[in-house]
């Protein structure tokens, strides 16, 4: 069975890096750690949140948009992610009997491998699909995978749920990530789960 994995939110807990680049790069920002994650799982994006708490204009939320894009990335900000607990043995179980497979909207290859050589995670993906903002999840794996309807994707956004069912294959969100329950469950996945590790397949 082929099992496709987003990575941040779904494996990695970017949670601090994301938090920590939006009051650099907004220093007038007042948002605790617990409330920007609040409005972000709740999906207030960006443009909302600088707008309307920020009197962001749409020239200065532009140059806020290019500068993260810039700096998202930057190895200072990725020392912050962590895998979250007990996924790096999930994962090498899960791999004695299936196929697992990266599937990442990264614009960098090479640091996504980097951050993976960290984790000690090289050998645990069949291959690593990194967009680079230039192609969708779902073509990457149509040109390189043939799957089947009782594969997987694992994820934790509406996009990867869509992913999946744009597949044909079996969609399970999870709640470590980037929006909560309610906002999940509207885009209609098989599973919700607490965390990655509570998957589990027959």
């Amino acid at each position: 069975m082929n099992i496709f994995f987003d990575l941040d939110g779904t494996l990695l807990n970017s949670q601090k890096r994301l938090y920590e680049l939006f009051q650099y790069l907004v220093p007038s920002s007042d948002l605790s750690f617990d409330d920007y994650w609040k409005l972000k799982r709740n999906k207030v994006n960006h443009e909302e949140i600088l707008t309307t708490k920020f009197g962001y204009s749409s020239m200065d939320f532009k140059k806020f948009e290019h500068l993260w894009m810039k700096e998202i990335e930057l190895e200072k900000w990725l020392n912050l992610d962590v895998p979250f607990e007990g996924v790096t043995d999930f994962l090498k179980t899960l791999r004695k009997k299936n196929t697992l497979y990266l599937v990442t909207a990264r614009q960098s290859k090479e640091m996504v491998n980097k951050q993976l050589h960290n984790f000690g995670w090289d050998s645990i993906f069949e291959s690593v699909f990194v967009t680079e903002q230039q192609k969708e999840k779902h073509a990457l794996i149509q040109e390189n995978v043939t799957v089947s309807p009782t594969d997987w994707f694992i994820g934790d956004t509406g996009l990867d749920i869509k992913v999946g069912k744009l597949l044909g294959i079996n969609t399970a969100a999870v709640l470590s990530g980037f929006l909560n329950e309610e906002k999940l469950t509207a885009y209609k996945p098989d599973l919700i789960l607490e965390n990655v590790t509570s998957f589990t397949h027959k």
